[in-house]
């Protein structure tokens, strides 16, 4: 553990002026310029002296400092090469602090192990925070705790109930496997440069069974894609993008679902139900069409 304070922030502005570039929008860059959010997001995540982090997207080094300054480990992932060389610097005074150049779509978490499971903390890029989401969701077994920063409009998401808007396939792959809760809503100008929407830290809970029962998670998260792959359609015809309409009635005949429900009506247990369905139907279909994974 270093208790070692860092004298001043990674400066992000006068960074990206002194390289006469700026922040990349494709990768979603936003940096966190209020130290009160840190120490929030800090709390929130229960930091000990002996907690190793994974940190996804760490820019110019505000996050990780602070991490560094609180905990036995830190790896920090940061895609961009234009920052990577400035991060370095910024977090040399700290000896267990690893950064790691890397896309983090295509990390193998599992190497970062030594023998504890990670906390990941992290304010992710906005424009692929759902593809780390459901990449940590594959991985989940690897992770005691989340807390993310992440736009608000996916933290809601997330979050919600069935029967809403905002309740989708992430809602219910995220759910059934984790315990959910907003934390913490953070304004525009928390951030430079100032990203257009409001931004939420959550924090996620892996739990030690799913919340429903699956035989076969690939083909539950197959079931439930497929079901909101167009909000408009019933269920019935968005699941014959797997079989047939025909079959796909059936199936959800046999689930005691109504064929003619949204997806967005359906809860955790009604998707687990379906599933199971397709899982048997799959076993004892013969010399016929099955649901492709």
């Amino acid at each position: 553990m270093h208790k070692k304070k860092t004298e001043k922030k990674p400066p992000s502005r006068e960074f990206f002026l002194s390289k006469k570039t700026r922040p990349s929008r494709v990768l979603g860059q936003n940096f966190i310029r209020d130290q009160s959010v840190l120490e929030r997001m800090g709390r929130i995540a229960a930091l000990s002296g002996e907690d190793e982090i994974l940190e996804i997207g760490a820019g110019l080094g505000a996050l990780t400092l602070f991490l560094g300054e609180k905990v036995r480990r830190v790896i920090a992932v940061e895609k961009d090469r234009r920052l990577v060389e400035k991060l370095r610097e910024n977090v040399s005074t700290l000896k267990n602090i690893e950064i790691i150049e890397e896309d983090i779509l295509k990390t193998e978490f599992k190497r970062f192990l030594r023998g504890n499971k990670l906390k990941v903390v992290s304010n992710l890029p906005y424009s692929i925070s759902s593809s780390v989401l459901f990449k940590l969701l594959e991985e989940r077994e690897l992770f005691s705790l989340l807390v993310l920063m992440l736009q608000r409009e996916v933290g809601e998401r997330i979050a919600a109930p069935p029967g809403g808007k905002e309740y989708g396939s992430l809602s219910v792959l995220v759910q059934t496997y984790m315990d959910v809760s907003l934390e913490l809503n953070v304004p525009p100008e928390a951030f430079w440069p100032r990203p257009k929407v409001d931004s939420v830290v959550i924090k996620l809970i892996p739990l030690l069974r799913p919340r429903i029962q699956i035989s076969d998670e690939k083909l539950f998260r197959t079931v439930v894609r497929s079901a909101f792959s167009s909000r408009r359609k019933i269920l019935a015809n968005s699941l014959s993008s797997l079989l047939s309409k025909e079959q796909a009635e059936e199936i959800l005949k046999s689930s005691g679902i109504d064929g003619r429900r949204r997806a967005e009506t359906l809860s955790l247990e009604e998707f687990g139900r379906i599933t199971e369905v397709f899982h048997r139907y799959n076993r004892l279909k013969s010399g016929g069409s099955s649901v492709q994974t």
